[in-house]
C-alpha cells in the first residue's frame, strides 16, 4: 500500500493538454472487483467496510422467479451495475449517490432502506455526462453533466425541478461544468468550469454572482480545473488538474494559497480528481494516475495516503472522485474498477489534537 506507484498499467493514458477532457469523460472496462478480506496495508487511521457496485449490495436477494422477471423486462443487476462511478455525495439520509458517466445516470444506494434507484435526467433532455452531484439544505440533488454543459436539480425522492446554466437547447453559461460544490448555509453554488478554464460561483436560482480565474498557472489562474470542496467557513478549494495543484479561496473567490508539484512520489499530483474535506478541515485528493487517495493539512503537508494500483479493497484503477459523510466514512469512486469503495476513519484520527 505504501511506496512508489507502479506506472506501467497507465503509461498508455498520459494526456496532453488538448485531451484533458477526454481523459475526465471516458471509460474503459475493467474486471470484477476483488471481495477478499481488506489489506492489513491500511494506514492506521482507516479501515476497510465494503464496497458498493450495483442493486444487490443493497437491496433483498431476489427469489429465482423474481430474476427471471427482472431479466425479462431488462431490470437485472447486472443492468443496475455502475459502469464508470466518477463524482459522489451522501445525502443526510445516509444514501450513497454515485454519477456514472458511462451509464448515462446517478445511481442511488440506500443501505439503511434497502432500497436502490437510479435518477434519471427527463427524456427530452437526458443526462449525457454526468460528472458531480451535490446537495442543497433542503436534500435536493444537484448534477453536473459536462457534454450538456448544464446542472440538472431533482428532489431528494427524485423528481426533476429545472435545470440551471442553460440559456436554450444548444447554449450555456459552461462549457464543461464538471466539478460542483454547494455551500447550503450561504445558499452559494460553486461550479468548476474545465473548458474555460474558471469557477462560477452561483446562487441557489443559478445567477452567477462571479466568476473566478482565468487560463494560467499563476496563484487564481487554472489549467483544468476539475473538483471542487466547500469549507465550513465560506472558503473553497480547486483541484487545479494539469497545474497539479490544490488552490484554496474564500467564499468570495479571492486567491489564498496553493500547494502541489507534478510527480509520481509521495505527496505529488498527477491527474488528480476529487476532493474533500474532513471535520478536521483535512484535505483528502483523489490520485488518478498513481491510483490513491492522499491527505493533507491546509498547509500542504503530507499526513497519510491510502491506495495502490489494483482491484482488491483498498486498491484502485483510475479513482475519480470522493465523499466523507457526517459519521466519518469515506467514499471513493473506483472509476475503472467500477465500485465505490467505502472506509471509515477511525475516531482517533478524527480527535482535535490528535497525532495523525
Amino acid at each position: 500500500m505504501f511506496g512508489p506507484i507502479p506506472k506501467s498499467k497507465a503509461a498508455g493514458l498520459g494526456l496532453g493538454l488538448g485531451t484533458a477532457l477526454l481523459f475526465l469523460l471516458v471509460g474503459l472496462p475493467a474486471g470484477d472487483a476483488n471481495t477478499q478480506a481488506p489489506t492489513p496495508l491500511l494506514p492506521s487511521q482507516l479501515e476497510w467496510v465494503g464496497i458498493l457496485r450495483s442493486a444487490a449490495d443493497v437491496t433483498p436477494k431476489p427469489g429465482r422467479l423474481m430474476r427471471l422477471m427482472r431479466k425479462i423486462v431488462g431490470l437485472d443487476d447486472n443492468q443496475r451495475a455502475m459502469l464508470l462511478p466518477h463524482g459522489l455525495a451522501v445525502d443526510r439520509d445516509g444514501r450513497v449517490l454515485v454519477a456514472d458517466t458511462k451509464q448515462r445516470v446517478v445511481h442511488i444506494f440506500d443501505a439503511g432502506g434497502r432500497k436502490y434507484k437510479v435518477l434519471r435526467a427527463p427524456a427530452s433532455d437526458p443526462f449525457a455526462a454526468p460528472i458531480a452531484v451535490a446537495l442543497d439544505g433542503q436534500n435536493q440533488i444537484y448534477v453536473t453533466d459536462a457534454l450538456r454543459a448544464r446542472i440538472f436539480v431533482f428532489r431528494s425522492d427524485g423528481k426533476f425541478l429545472r435545470t440551471l446554466g442553460a440559456l436554450g437547447k444548444n447554449e450555456s453559461i459552461f462549457k464543461r461544468c464538471t466539478g460542483i460544490a454547494i455551500d447550503a448555509g450561504r445558499e452559494r453554488i460553486y461550479v468548476v468550469d474545465t473548458a474555460a478554464m474558471k469557477v462560477l460561483i452561483l446562487d441557489l436560482q443559478g445567477h452567477v454572482l462571479k466568476r473566478v480565474g482565468q487560463s494560467g498557472n499563476r496563484g487564481g489562474e487554472f489549467n483544468y480545473p476539475t473538483h471542487a470542496a466547500v469549507a465550513p467557513d465560506g472558503s473553497f478549494w480547486v483541484m487545479d488538474s494539469l497545474n497539479f495543484r490544490v488552490q484554496h479561496f474564500d467564499g468570495e473567490g479571492n486567491f489564498l494559497s496553493a500547494f502541489g508539484r507534478l510527480g509520481d512520489g509521495l505527496g505529488d499530483f498527477d491527474k488528480s480528481k476529487g476532493i474533500a474535506l474532513d471535520g478536521l478541515g483535512r484535505l483528502w485528493v483523489v490520485e488518478g494516475r498513481n491510483d490513491r487517495v492522499q491527505v493533507f493539512d491546509a498547509t500542504g503537508r503530507l499526513l497519510f495516503f491510502v491506495g495502490r494500483t489494483g482491484n482488491s479493497p483498498g486498491e484502485f484503477f483510475l479513482p475519480e472522485g470522493i465523499a466523507i459523510d457526517a459519521n466519518n466514512r469515506v467514499y471513493v469512486a473506483d472509476g475503472y474498477n467500477r465500485r465505490v469503495q467505502i472506509f471509515h476513519l477511525k475516531p482517533e484520527a478524527t480527535t482535535p489534537g490528535a497525532q495523525p
